[in-house]
């Protein structure tokens, strides 16, 4: 008795807006989607039958992609977690699909993740054609990809140097910072490196005061915490300078500045990290 092997497919899948529950499906071993309301999928016999439930639930829109996840999206298939400009891993679907009431979003199938990325890659600033970056930034929740154009991303995301590859965890960080808050968690857990002390953190401009040690002495200077750099002059801070109020650093995840404000330094803690990991 002879059968046909099925065709490899390839996916690209979005683990939430923006990738917000990409570390819960990481760490889960899975890829999932939303529309949680309509319970187990496994209870409906065809399209027609989830529409139904769609239109009785309040869903806006048509069931065709979470269908088409249950349906098409099958073992050994690929998958890339991508979700707005950043891409979070690849891997291969190992298994058939689940209702897990345990994740936010329950409509999962599990994976195995061959390649994570704890920062996640901007593909903005990836070596991808543009069509292939065009497709990969359309705003889908599922989106079958070409033999090509996996091949393609999958060589580009191994040739890729990024430092935090296949990194889940850092002193309790999940992933790198996305928020002042995060940067300023890290900054705390690097201040032993940085030989620098936390003095005070508020919510008005500047962000902080810090200790360091010049000369044999603790003095204080004034910090304002960033996710990049840049978002110190988009933010006004270069005017409230201007008007009498001191900064001598800007502590920020990623140094994206091209002209550096004069007067103040800036401390990348992504180059620090790297330098530990």
């Amino acid at each position: 008795m002879s059968f046909i092997r099925r065709r490899r497919r390839y996916w690209k899948i979005a683990p939430g807006e923006k990738g917000f529950l990409w570390v819960e499906q990481r760490d889960a071993g899975c890829i999932a989607v939303g529309w949680s309301a309509t319970g187990d999928l496994r209870r409906y016999r065809t399209k027609g039958q989830l529409e139904k439930a769609f239109e009785k639930i309040g869903y806006r829109s048509r069931p065709n992609q979470l269908w088409r996840f249950y349906k098409d999206v099958l073992r050994d298939d690929k998958v890339v977690a991508s979700s707005g400009k950043f891409v979070y891993s690849i891997g291969t679907i190992v298994g058939n699909y689940l209702y897990d009431e345990n994740l936010v979003y329950k409509h999962s199938k599990p994976v195995r993740w061959e390649l994570t990325f704890w920062e996640p890659l901007n593909i903005e600033e990836l070596p991808l054609s543009n069509d292939l970056r065009r497709r990969l930034n359309l705003n889908r929740t599922i989106l079958e990809l070409s033999r090509e154009e996996w091949r393609e991303l999958e060589d580009v995301l191994t040739k890729s140097r990024n430092p935090f590859r296949n990194l889940s965890n850092w002193e309790g960080l999940c992933r790198a910072p996305q928020t002042e808050q995060e940067v300023v968690i890290l900054f705390s857990k690097l201040t032993l490196v940085l030989r620098m002390k936390i003095e005070h953190i508020g919510t008005r401009f500047p962000d902080a005061y810090i200790r360091i040690k010049k000369k044999g002495r603790w003095i204080t200077r004034a910090a304002e915490f960033e996710v990049n750099s840049s978002d110190f002059i988009k933010h006004g801070h270069l005017e409230q300078i201007k008007e009498g109020v001191e900064c001598d650093y800007i502590i920020c995840w990623k140094d994206d500045l091209e002209k550096k404000p004069k007067g103040i330094e800036i401390i990348e803690l992504r180059k620090v990290l790297e330098q530990i990991v």
